[in-house]
């Protein structure tokens, strides 16, 4: 599985669609456990394009249909939560600097 991430939530809400990442971790299913790529946990934690999220309903909704996915082919599945912290840019931030641990 990816270790970090796929960058495949080219959507505008950066919600995993049922037909792109349901199919990706329902192919992986009879494997036992898995872990989701890294998935945001608010806006500030955004560091790569494209990176999934946790942080809205639309993005929790998204993820439960990838999850009914994996459960209905008999795996289980949890979502590695992610913040990159300092290692963000101001670009995902409308120029701002990134939130550190620290901050």
């Amino acid at each position: 599985m990816a270790p970090m991430t796929r960058s495949r939530a080219n959507n505008e809400g950066k919600v995993a669609t049922d037909e792109l990442q349901g199919l990706y971790y329902e192919q992986r299913a009879s494997a036992g456990l898995i872990i989701s790529e890294g998935s945001q946990v608010s806006e500030q934690a955004v560091g790569y394009i494209n990176t999934p999220g946790i942080h809205t309903d639309a993005q929790v909704e998204g993820w439960k249909k990838v999850t009914k996915r994996v459960h209905d082919k008999g795996g289980k599945i949890f979502i590695q939560l992610w913040h990159v912290g300092r290692m963000s840019h101001p670009d995902f931030h409308n120029g701002e600097l990134p939130v550190s641990a620290s901050a």
